[in-house]
């Protein structure tokens, strides 16, 4: 699945919008880590503060890191971490 553009740093999700919620957040941090927000090599927000943020479930943002993990963009550290990796 392509994820959408037009997402910045700081767009705020949109339960009436077409895209999926695990997709607006996968846009959103997508943004985050072109803008820096994330740098490379350090760690995202945790799965709980992420949640809290958004306001959506655990299974959402695990699905949005998991996105971004199979496409190399992070990649999760058992009890670390989510973590952003080097632009390929």
């Amino acid at each position: 699945m392509d994820i959408p553009s037009g997402y910045g740093p700081d767009t705020e999700m949109d339960d009436q919008a077409m895209d999926p919620v695990w997709v607006q957040l996968t846009a959103i941090l997508m943004a985050r880590i072109d803008a820096g927000v994330y740098p490379e090599g350090r760690a995202i927000p945790s799965l709980n503060q992420l949640r809290q943020e958004f306001g959506v479930s655990r299974g959402t943002v695990v699905k949005a890191t998991g996105y971004l993990e199979e496409n190399e963009i992070v990649r999760a550290v058992h009890g670390r971490g989510v973590f952003v990796l080097p632009k390929q």
